[in-house]
């Protein structure tokens, strides 16, 4: 080998010495330096949202803005006094809405009879006996065919569905003026046996002059039922049903008076 090329092999293997041992510093180096500490951002801690979302629905946030401001606070309570009229009873009426994160809770005392509602508990007789069956189906009526519940009931999931805008009356001719409506299908969320209300959705018909509701439909086994609001009262800014009554085939199942209307704090 000529001497030329030994130099050559030479000056190679001094530069991959040289290499090797500066890496060798560099990772000595390297596992003496103390680690790191890793960096935790920390996770802001969600609170559940306690906001009422009550302009889910436009058509129930228009009527909400027309009843007053009742709807504003989870603690609001009305107390509605008056007569329940069922064939030849008159009978002693007061119903107590409570509002609630979900919607409501209602108290109805019936000629002295007892009785709550809850969407998680349905209908029950809070003493004495069982609910009978015309209790139940009363209670339900004044419950759910009410515009509170047309408002609140998006709070516990149930469905709105607007199915038409500016009816006019089946018999309306070409000259008709009177008012026209919007109607809206409310459908309960499905619930267990026993909980679940006998008629499962409601027809809101909203009187286009007023904005207010004029007429709530059900269905009850196949037969529709029809409460009609013939009037309104209005007391410290807050509106609310005074007169409904209830029919089926034409014929009156029951009649509400509104004798007064009041909003304890």
């Amino acid at each position: 080998m000529s001497r030329r090329w030994q130099t050559c092999i030479l000056c190679v293997a001094s530069i991959a010495l040289l290499v090797f041992a500066t890496r060798l510093i560099l990772v000595s180096g390297a596992s003496t330096r103390p680690a790191t500490p890793a960096t935790n951002t920390p996770v802001p801690t969600q609170h559940p949202n306690k906001f009422r979302n009550l302009v889910l629905q436009p058509e129930a946030a228009a009527v909400n803005r027309r009843l007053g401001n009742r709807f504003k606070s989870a603690n609001a309570r009305s107390v509605l006094v008056g007569q329940l009229t069922m064939g030849k009873d008159r009978l002693s009426l007061t119903i107590i809405r409570s509002q609630t994160e979900r919607g409501e809770n209602v108290e109805v005392i019936l000629a002295g009879r007892r009785f709550g509602w809850s969407d998680a508990e349905g209908i029950k007789a809070i003493e004495g006996a069982a609910a009978t069956e015309a209790e139940r189906l009363a209670v339900e009526r004044l419950v759910s065919d009410s515009p509170d519940q047309f408002v609140l009931a998006q709070l516990r999931g149930a469905s709105y569905q607007t199915i038409v805008r500016n009816l006019r009356p089946t018999d309306a001719g070409d000259d008709y003026a009177g008012p026209l409506w919007t109607m809206v299908r409310v459908d309960d969320p499905q619930s267990v046996e026993g909980v679940k209300p006998k008629s499962p959705w409601r027809l809101y018909f909203i009187n286009s002059n007023s904005g207010l509701i004029d007429r709530i439909e059900s269905d009850l086994d196949g037969q529709r039922v029809e409460a009609s609001i013939l009037q309104w009262t209005e007391q410290n800014g807050e509106k609310t049903p005074s007169h409904m009554r209830w029919t089926m085939n034409g014929q009156t199942l029951m009649e509400y008076q509104l004798t007064s209307f009041s909003q304890p704090q």
